[in-house]
């Protein structure tokens, strides 16, 4: 029953991801590989990360989550069916990092049975398009997971890029890249020091990722930006449009001198006399100004709107759905009407761009 309630939840959500993504787009530089995997990709995003990565691959991984989330038993058994295992930060306590020490053993042994697990390497969200420094969790979990088997067990690490057009915007573009699997045992000797392993992981990991990304150096990161911003054009194809990006970003000017501001879009009044934006925006009012009362009022952090507005958007737009729907079936008596109703509104979001 588990399994079944994951894999309809798991559907459900792709299908929710093409109607929030105006494209989402997912690469495979080589396939993903089978057997004790851990995809470690960067975290700009919040929750929203770890569902469209969830959503991007035939793999159905284990998510290591902050431990500060598991506090009620409910919620540890939601999140127990959902694949999401607690891992403790040291602004969760000292006394908390014990318990990684399970953590690792529970991973260790979901790696010898085979399973993959997803972990954020940098340790936490910034919405920054910039790869920070690996933490050492994953490293020190594949290393584990080799020497208890011997270092037979061909734990394979997969980096993985999530790029986004934009972190919150709706009907921006998201592309995934899965990168070259690295085979631990082939990296990393069994007679070197765990530091030092771990010094080798983090850093042949690091390299294999940032490419997969946009990665703004620092410093005069904001000015940077800028210039990125100003210079970029829209290619179609994702692939096409991060190696665009890169090209600018490499070929930034070490003086930058910006007076003009970021461009923006010239399209905010063409929109409005598209009478598809129109029915859709005036079809989605009630769940849209829910959500922008639920943003603007409760969330204090801004790296959390992406996140919020997909799961928010998720659950409310159905209902309303239904409301409405019932609402035109009332009004016309006709189950015909009321069915090409709410046919066209899920078409109103895709064919609005």
């Amino acid at each position: 029953m588990k399994n079944l309630f994951y894999h309809l939840l798991k559907q459900y959500i792709r299908v929710v991801l093409w109607f929030y993504f105006k494209r989402w787009q997912v690469r495979n530089i080589v396939p993903v590989p089978n057997g004790p995997v851990i995809f470690v990709a960067n975290h700009q995003n919040a929750f929203l990360d770890a569902i469209i990565l969830g959503c991007s691959s035939s793999r159905n991984p284990w998510f290591l989550t902050r431990a500060n989330v598991f506090q009620n038993n409910l919620v540890k058994k939601i999140f127990n069916t959902l694949k999401m295992t607690p891992v403790y930060r040291f602004r969760d306590g000292f006394s908390t990092l014990r318990k990684n020490d399970e953590v690792i053993d529970n991973c260790v042994q979901l790696l010898s049975q085979g399973e993959a697990i997803l972990i954020f390497g940098e340790g936490n969200h910034d919405e920054h398009w910039r790869l920070r420094p690996l933490q050492k969790g994953f490293a020190r979990i594949a290393i584990a997971a080799e020497e208890k088997n011997n270092w037979t067990l061909g734990v394979k690490i997969v980096p993985i890029g999530i790029q986004y057009d934009s972190h919150s915007k709706f009907r921006s573009r998201v592309l995934v890249t899965f990168g070259e699997a690295i085979l631990v045992k082939n990296i990393v000797k069994p007679n070197l020091s765990q530091p030092e392993q771990i010094e080798i992981l983090l850093g042949i990991t690091s390299e294999t990722l940032k490419p997969l990304i946009l990665h703004i150096e620092q410093p005069d990161y904001e000015k940077k930006q800028e210039y990125y911003l100003q210079n970029r054009i829209i290619e179609s194809d994702l692939v096409e449009q991060l190696k665009a990006d890169q090209e600018i970003v490499l070929n930034t000017p070490p003086i930058i001198v910006t007076n003009s501001g970021i461009k923006r879009s010239s399209d905010g009044i063409e929109k409005w006399f598209n009478p598809i934006f129109l029915y859709g925006f005036i079809n989605h009012l009630l769940p849209r100004t829910i959500i922008s009362w639920v943003l603007k009022t409760k969330v204090k952090d801004p790296q959390f709107i992406g996140s919020l507005k997909f799961a928010l958007g998720m659950v409310l737009v159905p209902i309303f759905y239904v409301l409405q729907t019932s609402l035109c079936y009332a009004l016309s008596g006709s189950w015909v009407i009321s069915g090409i109703y709410l046919l066209s509104l899920p078409l109103s979001i895709l064919l609005r761009d």
